[in-house]
């Protein structure tokens, strides 16, 4: 089993966040992970992205050419990432942010559209967990693995971030709901 994907979106949007939770959540499953984290120039507001890669092998290289999938927060990710991803791939986009007609890979690729912002609000009060309403999506098309394991993640979360557990609880069904 090999499986790469890239995540991208500004800058504050939980990019990193939900890349390393892929990553940690496919390690406690017992298989091999690599998180490579970029940023933008500003840490709020620019760009970031990350690339991750889970295996049940040992993982050469954590870069890749043509990923498995993306989740895409905005329009500069799309636009940045929708041709690297491979034929029979899978794209999910915030589609409260970016515009699906722009996706020149319709029928190349599985595309889910979700408006993640907007749940987010709706379900949590935040927009802030729209990353994670997306990631639920994601996890639906692609269970790479389980959601059992990602929500025990968000139970180990720090003493001073117990209060996110249950509004991560809530993004995450909402995305799989969703999708």
């Amino acid at each position: 089993m090999l499986f790469e994907m890239v995540m991208s979106g500004f800058g504050g949007q939980g990019i990193m966040y939900m890349g390393d939770l892929l990553a940690q959540s496919a390690i406690a499953e017992g298989l091999n992970a690599t998180f490579f984290p970029t940023y933008g120039v500003a840490m709020r507001g620019g760009t970031a992205n990350c690339i991750v890669v889970i295996s049940d092998e040992e993982i050469g290289s954590p870069l890749l050419d043509e990923p498995h999938g993306a989740v895409v927060m905005n329009q500069p990710s799309l636009d940045r990432f929708q041709g690297m991803i491979q034929k029979g791939g899978i794209i999910i986009g915030n589609s409260s942010m970016l515009n699906p007609d722009t996706c020149s890979r319709d029928g190349e690729v599985r595309t889910v559209w979700i408006p993640a912002t907007e749940i987010a609000r709706d379900v949590t009060g935040n927009e802030r967990s729209a990353n994670i309403v997306a990631f639920g999506a994601f996890l639906k098309q692609e269970p790479v693995i389980k959601t059992e394991t990602v929500e025990e993640k968000f139970r180990q979360l720090p003493a001073r971030k117990k209060h996110m557990i249950e509004s991560n609880l809530k993004a995450l069904q909402a995305g799989l709901d969703f999708a």
